[in-house]
């Protein structure tokens, strides 16, 4: 193995700084650099970095504004948003070498990233996953091995004020792993016509409302209401004899069988915890539990096209691209 093993992480904002600190803790011998035009979002990472143990005390970072050229890269994190996101592969790339590449979600804006990316990867060789990970997370897991997908699973999220438009994408994906389904088609939308901007700035928005999904027999019911005195998001999933419900704010996990109930404290795993481990997963094995890009796509369009219409119709512009993050 070389001396270093090049790590590139483009956008050092909140979640930037978390997958940072993520990559600190690896057990391998690390280059990481970092890239951010925004000094501020830079020095957030240089602040965060400081909270953490190295995992190999011969990781070295390096911080610029400008995406480096002429390199090559084990891995890309691009956690920048998803206004620029495109145009950021396209320049890392046509620069620099990269074997793979971590997306942040959601991915783009525009329905035509996701095919003009998706040859890009194809024609760089780069395989690449997106950064959904509830289905990593251990308590799904365990109940994804519980299920029968030959009988009807249903899933329901509600919750208050958690980011319906940037975050529903989590959920569906989360749909998708469980029922081993990933082409998906929206059935109902019915979005609240009060539209909210996005705390990440005034260029992007945020719904609340419902939107209920279908793949083949099992269904998604995604539910999230404008409250911010009483802020929950619960999960429930319902399959034959089984009913699991997943209180992700209290780390509690209620499952029902032939009418017993057993509750469990869970664990809900931080960014910072986990960016480390999916590197040293690609490295040691060229394994990654994340979703495939091309998998995540087919997520991503019902849902982006979804809520560019209400936003549309609201705005009273025909909308080219959804203004989310």
């Amino acid at each position: 193995m070389k001396s270093f093993v090049n790590i590139l992480i483009i956008g050092s904002g909140n979640i930037g700084s978390r997958h940072l600190q993520g990559a600190l803790k690896s057990k391998f011998k690390l280059m990481i650099t970092i890239v951010d035009t925004n000094i501020d979002s830079i020095e957030l990472s240089k602040f965060r970095s400081n909270d953490i143990k190295l995992g190999n005390s011969k990781t070295y970072i390096e911080y610029t504004q400008k995406i480096p050229t002429n390199k090559n890269y084990e891995i890309a994190i691009i956690s920048t948003n998803a206004v620029v996101r495109a145009e950021v592969t396209k320049i890392l790339l046509s620069h620099n070498k990269v074997k793979y590449i971590i997306f942040e979600k959601v991915l783009f804006q525009k329905e035509e990233n996701f095919k003009s990316i998706s040859k890009l990867l194809k024609k760089k060789n780069v395989t690449a996953w997106v950064n959904c990970p509830r289905r990593t997370w251990n308590v799904f897991q365990k109940i994804k091995k519980t299920l029968n997908n030959n009988k009807v699973i249903e899933m329901t999220v509600c919750g208050s004020s958690w980011g319906m438009a940037c975050n529903s994408i989590h959920f569906i994906d989360l749909f998708s792993y469980l029922v081993d389904n990933y082409d998906i088609r929206v059935t109902k939308k019915m979005f609240s016509n009060n539209i909210l901007k996005s705390k990440r700035g005034g260029k992007f928005y945020e719904v609340n409302g419902e939107i209920a999904i279908k793949a083949q027999s099992h269904s998604l019911k995604i539910i999230c209401e404008e409250s911010k005195k009483n802020l929950f998001l619960n999960v429930k999933i319902k399959n034959e004899k089984f009913e699991y419900l997943i209180d992700e704010y209290k780390s509690i996990c209620n499952s029902f069988t032939d009418g017993l109930m057993k509750q469990r404290a869970i664990k809900i795993p931080m960014q910072s915890d986990e960016t480390g481990k999916v590197i040293d997963g690609l490295i040691s094995r060229k394994y990654c539990k994340l979703t495939p890009y091309h998998e995540s796509c087919k997520h991503h369009m019902p849902l982006i096209n979804s809520i560019r219409e209400h936003l549309s119709k609201i705005l009273k512009s025909d909308l080219d691209k959804c203004p989310i993050t």
